[in-house]
Order: C-alpha cells, then structure tokens, then sequence
C-alpha cells in the first residue's frame, strides 16, 4: 500500500493495488473509493484529511500503552 497526501488540497489518496482504476463510488462526502474491472477497491481518496484523520490517530495514540 501507498499513501500520498497533497498539502494544498489537504486530500489523502491510499493505493492498495497496482490495478488500474476504472471506475469510482462516493461512499461519505468526504471519501472517494477508486475501483478496478472486478469491482476490487484500488484506491481510496480522503478529502479534509486533516480534519477526519488526525483527530483518528490522536485517539489511537493515546489509547496506545507501551509494549
């Protein structure tokens, strides 16, 4: 998987497969799934990153307990 995130449009793109995309499903406002031929999730696209995702690891990071 890769993750490439554009600052300026504050938009997180996720590649879970090599596979071409050939067609996309809104899913939320705010989330883009990216899909291939068989209809598998390619890529997946999070708009207002920012905003939906950091406050996700923050909550990961503070329930988190050392090893």
């Amino acid at each position: 998987m890769e993750a490439k995130y554009d600052i300026r449009s504050d938009i997180l793109y996720l590649k879970i497969s090599e596979s071409e995309p050939v067609d996309s499903e809104m899913v939320d406002d705010d989330v883009i799934v990216h899909l291939d031929e068989k209809g598998s999730i390619v890529g997946i696209e999070i708009w207002r990153a920012r905003e939906l995702i950091l406050p996700c690891f923050l909550k990961l990071i503070r329930l988190a307990r050392p090893l």
